[in-house]
């Protein structure tokens, strides 16, 4: 092959490359709000909590959007945090997570010293194509959360087709090349009676959203619903954009069990 046709050839492939979309992972009906109709499966997403009240409610969108990246992977799912908690809050708890659709035996769990090694663990199980996603840990005001490390952690997910989750707590939000950016709130779920005892019971789990970041689309707010059952979002409010939606004031929601284990 001569050179002008190896040029040719190499330019064919790169921009095939370029054009091949990277998988989407299904929000259900909350979908509608990101680029494709998905999450990207190659890119990192970062998730927080509006504030400190509200960890215990990140905690369960964070372990929705697993439960989205599960449906459509058999593959397990790696869960790092340091050995020292960044937050103040337990750890995961098995029965929390599982009442809540998501099978804890899929979990493996790591706990390396620190955040710069919690992140490199991070970034080693990308490469290692083990996973159908990575989730970790970091308070979103760690030094070891500059943009190079988070640069690595997207060009990682790229390469290996495998999202990403940053779990930042309530502190500034810190992975500057996220592709979605999700601050999240408690919100009061809708009531259900209790056809026995005529006594209203907690309803589906819900959320007040603000997807602050979303590359390729547009910024917003809303009252978002989980469905366990099928394991996919829904709106409880119509979209719109964050600067034109007004939400109740969020409430403490109630849940069966508890996402965290504090003893």
């Amino acid at each position: 092959m001569d050179r002008n046709a190896l040029i040719a050839d190499l330019r064919m492939r790169i921009a095939g490359k370029e054009a091949a979309p990277s998988p989407l992972i299904s929000l259900g009906g909350a979908g509608e709000v990101l680029p494709g109709g998905g999450l990207k499966s190659g890119g990192l997403h970062e998730v927080a909590a509006a504030a400190y009240r509200d960890m215990g409610a990140a905690t369960g969108f964070a372990a929705a959007l697993v439960s989205c990246v599960m449906k459509q992977s058999a593959l397990p799912v790696l869960w790092c945090e340091t050995a020292r908690p960044p937050f103040d809050m337990g750890r995961l708890y098995g029965p929390g997570i599982g009442a809540f659709g998501i099978d804890p035996a899929r979990f493996l769990f790591v706990e390396p010293p620190s955040d710069t090694d919690c992140l490199w663990v991070m970034e080693e199980a990308l490469r290692a194509r083990a996973f159908a996603a990575v989730i970790g840990e970091v308070d979103g005001r760690s030094s070891a959360l500059d943009l190079s490390t988070t640069r690595r952690l997207q060009l990682a997910a790229e390469e290996t087709q495998t999202p990403v989750l940053l779990f930042t707590g309530h502190g500034r939000q810190g992975a500057g090349v996220a592709v979605t950016r999700w601050q999240v709130a408690s919100a009061e779920s809708e009531s259900s009676f209790d056809v026995r005892g005529g006594e209203k019971l907690p309803g589906r789990a819900r959320w007040s959203v603000s997807l602050t970041r979303c590359r390729g689309g547009k910024p917003g707010r809303w009252l978002m619903e989980w469905d366990g059952e099928a394991a996919d979002f829904s709106f409880v409010t119509p979209m719109q954009e964050s600067e034109s939606i007004s939400l109740p004031a969020p409430q403490p929601s109630e849940a069966p069990f508890s996402f965290r284990r504090t003893g």
